[in-house]
Order: structure tokens, then C-alpha cells, then sequence
């Protein structure tokens, strides 16, 4: 069975970030991100906060609920 998991490479090993259970001599794949720029690029989502209408007011899922409600003929 393949998994996918997320990692780096701390300079000497590669670092397994996810909860994985490996047993000694366990074959691997690894496939490299070898782009020029890190993609530790984050967005800052506070940018975006207090613009415009708010999508809910309080309890999303009452208002995914309404949506659903009102989506029929």
C-alpha cells in the first residue's frame, strides 16, 4: 500500500513531518520539491479579515443548513 507524507530535509536527514510507522529495512519513494524558492511562503489572512460582509454571522453550520434549505424548487 503507498501513502503520501510530508517532510523535509534538515541539511542531514530527511525529516518525516507526519505520524508514520516505519519498520527497519522498510522500502521507500521519495519525490523532491526542487523548486528555486522555499514554499514556506504563508499568506497572512488578517490582510483579509473585517472587509466587506461576513459570509456568517455566528454558527456556520446553521447557515450551511439554510442554504441547503433554500436550494431546492
Amino acid at each position: 500500500m503507498l501513502t503520501t507524507v510530508n517532510g523535509y530535509y534538515d541539511g542531514f536527514h530527511i525529516v518525516i513531518s507526519d505520524k508514520i510507522e516505519l519498520k527497519k529495512g522498510q522500502r521507500v519513494t521519495i519525490t523532491a520539491d526542487i523548486s528555486e524558492t522555499p514554499s514556506e511562503k504563508k499568506v497572512d489572512l488578517s490582510r483579509f479579515m473585517g472587509h466587506g460582509k461576513k459570509l456568517f454571522a455566528d454558527d456556520p453550520d446553521k447557515y450551511v443548513k439554510e442554504l441547503r434549505e433554500n436550494d431546492r424548487i
